[in-house]
């Protein structure tokens, strides 16, 4: 029997008692030892930012489990597992299509266990709604927000907010028209547009590399114009 465990630790936000990195391995260790199980591996993640979501190990974790390497799962409690619902939802069907037995300690669910089975499958079905509604309520916080005129997201390539309203950044159009032009008139891909703005130190809006889905993004966007797709479409169809 292959049994595994993960730990994540946020250092961003602070380290919730008992949830240490060290207090963490100690609880899977000590749950091994009485369940007279031994511990295959125990997977760390540390998280520098409270934006990043990038879990190395547990990428790893992932892997071993879909290579059918994992038999057992333990956690010191079930947030430790992600903080990405969208993640933590595609973990608990993992779970449940590899036929894991899944342990978290702090909740005391054991899917080996009917009443944990139970938890589990509970989880799964909340974890779904969840998914299902977050969108939902995320449109109508931006469609109130913008009803009173305030500001929503990042202002878009080629304009900045003044006042909490859009108005055009000359400098940044120019390169809107630089790049729908290459795409539209010389027929650019959108890697060798990103090499060109790039090799000309032209930044992106957050003042990165361009890349071909950033320039693609800029080509297909309505609010510069007709998406150059379908002006090559309606051109094809003329001629």
């Amino acid at each position: 029997m292959s049994v595994f465990g993960y730990i994540r630790l946020n250092t961003s936000i602070g380290t919730p008692d008992g949830l240490s990195f060290k207090q963490q391995t100690e609880k899977i260790n000590q749950w091994a030892k009485e369940a007279k199980l031994e511990i295959k591996k125990i997977y760390r993640d540390k998280e520098g930012t409270s934006s990043s979501l990038e879990l190395p190990k547990l990428a790893k974790l992932i892997s071993q489990i879909e290579q059918g390497k994992v038999s057992v799962l333990v956690v010191a409690r079930l947030d430790r597992l992600t903080r990405s619902i969208r993640l933590y939802n595609q973990m608990l069907e993992l779970l449940a299509a590899s036929s894991i037995r899944f342990v978290s300690l702090e909740e005391g669910i054991d899917t080996s266990k009917k009443s944990g089975k139970m938890a589990f499958n509970t989880m799964r079905i909340m974890g779904r709604w969840e998914a299902k509604a977050i969108p939902d309520r995320t449109r109508e916080m931006i469609a109130r927000k913008r009803e009173i005129g305030e500001r929503v997201g990042h202002a878009p390539f080629g304009y900045i907010y003044q006042r909490r309203k859009l108005v055009p950044s000359d400098p940044e159009l120019q390169t809107v028209g630089l790049i729908r032009e290459k795409r539209l008139e010389e027929e650019m891909s959108y890697h060798r547009i990103a090499k060109l703005l790039n090799s000309r130190r032209i930044l992106s809006k957050r003042g990165r590399r361009w890349y071909a889905e950033t320039v693609k993004t800029v080509c297909e966007n309505p609010l510069y114009g007709t998406p150059i797709s379908q002006q090559k479409t309606i051109s094809r169809s003329r001629s």
